[in-house]
């Protein structure tokens, strides 16, 4: 919640002295509405407003001064408009300009496993995925998925859109060689990172097997990724619970047992950090803790940005006369 109240904008009045014409409308409207208290004998008399009502001439209180309070309204924010207010955001330089992530996605049979309370691996990784995706507007974000080898999904983007659909129509027959190039496709993501000018570069890795095919191996690719200024964060979910114990998972086939001090090793010398999950809850926590770490990591200098309201004001004063004009000569046309 304290972090949400950081992000709303402060106001800000380039010439507040325009404020002193507010007690100058203040005393304007008072004696608008003494003298209307005192009122003036209307030019034309009527004998009764009974049929005029009947008729569907007559006006609440409410109504009969809505006309007046829109002028009213549209003075006091013509007054507003005058001071030249502007909203000020701050923001680290690193959060305006955003990080750049490139999600490594393993779609092997194995991450078809339904053990996550009755949902796949790779459902999990995928709905969770698109949630971090869609929530990081100032980031470039690209995808990477490997099987016995990996390929560029998703370049580098903005287009936040476009990518959470292709990993709604993420499957594993996208690729058909069997294996899992872990090493490959991090060099794949390495080589995506490089041209990058951001100074915050970052691959999470997501993956429920060891590397046993491709010519790179994981290490020799962390190796890249620290020459590069790259962060891995790595996430095995290739585990299950076990009473109050995380278990590595030892089925064989299509799912080899997971590596999991190689994925250790990978975190450990690129400065990010390993995780274990074993349910869809477990995953959300894991994002949201690599969204805090980064947000931790890039806190430095603060940037300022002020964004104008003179001419939405203006826009809102004018709409406001155009009503009262409007009004004033047809539903609520008064005689005299």
């Amino acid at each position: 919640m304290q972090e949400w109240f950081t992000r709303i904008p402060s106001l800000e009045l380039a010439e507040p002295w325009w404020l002193l014409l507010l007690p100058v409308l203040l005393v304007a409207a008072w004696f608008r509405e003494r003298r209307d208290r005192l009122g003036k004998r209307p030019a034309i008399l009527f004998p009764g407003l009974e049929p005029l009502r009947d008729m569907g001439f007559g006006a609440g209180r409410i109504l009969r001064l809505l006309p007046q309070w829109l002028r009213w309204i549209a003075l006091f924010i013509s007054v507003i408009a005058l001071t030249g207010p502007r909203l000020l955001y701050r923001q680290t330089e690193a959060e305006a300009k955003g990080i750049d992530v490139m999600l490594v996605l393993d779609i092997s049979d194995s991450m078809l496993q339904k053990d996550f309370a009755g949902e796949s691996r790779l459902d999990a990784a995928k709905d969770v995925a698109r949630n971090f995706v869609l929530q990081r507007s100032n980031d470039r974000i690209g995808l990477v998925v490997f099987r016995g080898r990996g390929y560029t999904q998703c370049p580098l983007t903005l287009d936040h859109d476009v990518l959470a659909m292709l990993l709604d129509r993420l499957t594993p027959g996208v690729i058909q060689d069997e294996g899992t190039a872990i090493g490959t496709a991090i060099l794949i993501a390495v080589n995506r990172l490089k041209v990058s000018e951001s100074s915050n570069k970052v691959i999470i890795l997501v993956t429920d097997g060891e590397n046993n095919t491709g010519e790179v191996g994981p290490a020799t690719a962390a190796g890249f990724a620290l020459q590069s200024g790259i962060r891995i964060y790595a996430i095995n979910a290739g585990v299950i619970s076990s009473g109050n114990r995380l278990d590595v998972t030892g089925e064989r086939g299509n799912h080899t047992v997971m590596d999991e001090e190689s994925l250790r090793g990978i975190a450990r010398t690129t400065g990010g950090r390993y995780f274990a999950v074993n349910d869809h809850a477990a995953f959300g926590e894991t994002m949201k803790a690599i969204d805090r770490l980064e947000k931790k990591r890039i806190s430095g200098t603060m940037m300022e940005r002020r964004s104008g309201l003179f001419t939405r004001l203006v826009l809102t004063v004018l709409a406001l006369i155009f009503l009262e004009i409007i009004l004033s000569n047809t539903r609520f046309l008064r005689i005299p």
